[in-house]
C-alpha cells in the first residue's frame, strides 16, 4: 500500500504538529544556550578541581554517555586499579585492585563497582543487563555533580503534541488492529532504537573514512566490527520504516518518522550545563587548550591506535574527552560506543514497559 500522493490533505494536522514541535524545540534550544556565564579564557596547566575527565567529556558532549565512559576507564588505568585490553573492535577491562582505590572519581567508583559486581573483568561485547546497571549508575554519579541538567520537563509539552499526532496518523493511515499489530508495534520501536543508536555512533566510523582521504592528517585507525554496527542498525531501521510504509501508508510512515527523528534530535540538544556547569566547562576549555598545544600532536601520534598504550595517565584520559586523542583513544571509543548507546536505549525500553504493565 505505497501511497506516494503527497501531501494528503487528510494528514494537515500532523504537518502542523510537525511544524509546531519543530519550531517549539529550536526556540527552547537557543532560549537554553544563552549565554549565562561570562570568562576569560587563558590555557591552564592543571585541570579544575572536580573536573574529571569523565565530567569533562559528559559537559562537552552534552550527556553522552561512551565518551565519558572509556575517559573514565582511562583516567582509573592511568590509577592502576583497572587494566585495558583491545583487540580488534572487542574491549576488555580487568580489574587489578579488589579494594576501591579512594583516588576514584566518585563516577569512576560507581562504575567499577558495578561493572566488576561478582566478576573481576568485563567485556564489552553486547549489551547486557549488567552493562546497563553500569550504566545507570555511572550516569547518576555524574548527574548528582550538578553540572548538567537535561530538562526533561521543557520536552514535555513536544512530547504530548507529538503522541497525538502519531495516533492521529496511525488512524488516518488505517494502522491494522489485529492480533499481530501489537508485535508490529514492538518490532517498529525496536527499529527506532536502532536508528537513535546508529545516527549517535556514526560520526566514529565517518571520521575513519574521512582519515583515508587525500590530505587527512588523522592517524588511520583499523576498520573493524564496531564500525559496520551503525551501518546494520541504519539499514534496519530503514526496513522499519518500509514495513510501516506497507502497513499504512507512505505518508504516515514519513511524518512518524519524522516525528520520532526531530524528538530524538532535539533530547539530546536540550542537554545542557547548569550554571555551575557552566562555570566547570569554562575551566576545562582553558586546559583543553593547554593540551591541544602542548601534547595533542604527541598523544594522537607516538602510541599505535590498534593496541593499548603501554602507559596510561591522566592526560591520556583528558586527551579522549576532549576528543584530542584522534589514534588509540578515538579506536578505543568507538569500539565501545555501539554498545554502549545499545544498552542504554534498551534499557530506558524495558523501564518504560516496565512502568506500564504497572499501570495496567
Amino acid at each position: 500500500m505505497f501511497d506516494l500522493n503527497m501531501p494528503e490533505i487528510g494528514y494537515w494536522p500532523a504537518y502542523l504538529a510537525l511544524a509546531f514541535v519543530t519550531a517549539y524545540f529550536i526556540l527552547v534550544a537557543l532560549f537554553l544556550r544563552i549565554p549565562g556565564y561570562t570568562h576569560v579564557s587563558v590555557p591552564a596547566y592543571d585541570p579544575p578541581a572536580g573536573g574529571s575527565p569523565a565530567v569533562a567529556a559528559w559537559l562537552l558532549e552534552r550527556g553522552k554517555l561512551p565518551r565519558a565512559m572509556a575517559a573514565a576507564l582511562v583516567n582509573m588505568a592511568a590509577k592502576g586499579c583497572v587494566e585495558i585490553d583491545l583487540t580488534d573492535d572487542l574491549v576488555t577491562v580487568t580489574q587489578l585492585a579488589k579494594e576501591f582505590d579512594a583516588r576514584l572519581e566518585p563516577e569512576e567508583d560507581a562504575l567499577v563497582r558495578s561493572l566488576f559486581d561478582g566478576c573481576d573483568y568485563f567485556e564489552f561485547d553486547q549489551s547486557t543487563p549488567e552493562l546497563a546497571k553500569a550504566e545507570e549508575s555511572f550516569r547518576w554519579a555524574l548527574l548528582n555533580r550538578g553540572f548538567l541538567s537535561s530538562h526533561s520537563g521543557l520536552s514535555i509539552p513536544a512530547w504530548t503534541v507529538s503522541g497525538l499526532a502519531i495516533l492521529f496518523t496511525l488512524i488516518q493511515g488505517k494502522y491494522p488492529v489485529t492480533r499481530l499489530s501489537g508485535y508490529l508495534a514492538v518490532a517498529l520501536l525496536m527499529a527506532g532504537i536502532c536508528f537513535i543508536t546508529a545516527v549517535r555512533t556514526l560520526s566514529g566510523p565517518i571520521e575513519k573514512i574521512a582519515s583515508r582521504f587525500p590530505g587527512s592528517i588523522a592517524p588511520r585507525r583499523p576498520w573493524t566490527g564496531a564500525d559496520t554496527r551503525p551501518f546494520i542498525l541504519l539499514a534496519v531501521a530503514m526496513g522499519g520504516v518500509l514495513v510501516l510504509a506497507y502497513t499504512t501508508s507512505a505518508v504516515a510512515a514519513l511524518l512518524i518518522t519524522a516525528f520520532l527523528v526531530v524528538n530524538a534530535a532535539f533530547y539530546f540538544a536540550l542537554h545542557g550545563p547548569t550554571p555551575a556547569g557552566r562555570k566547570m566547562l569554562a575551566q576545562l576549555n582553558d586546559y583543553k587548550k593547554f593540551i591541544s598545544e602542548v601534547d595533542a600532536d604527541a598523544i594522537s601520534r607516538v602510541n599505535p591506535a590498534s593496541c593499548v598504550p603501554d602507559k596510561l595517565d591522566a592526560k591520556d584520559a583528558y586527551a579522549i574527552a576532549f576528543q584530542l586523542n584522534l589514534g588509540w583513544g578515538e579506536q578505543f571509543v568507538t569500539s565501545i560506543a555501539g554498545v554502549v548507546e545499545l544498552s542504554q536505549r534498551l534499557e530506558k525500553t524495558d523501564d518504560d514497559d516496565d512502568d506500564l504493565s504497572l499501570t495496567q
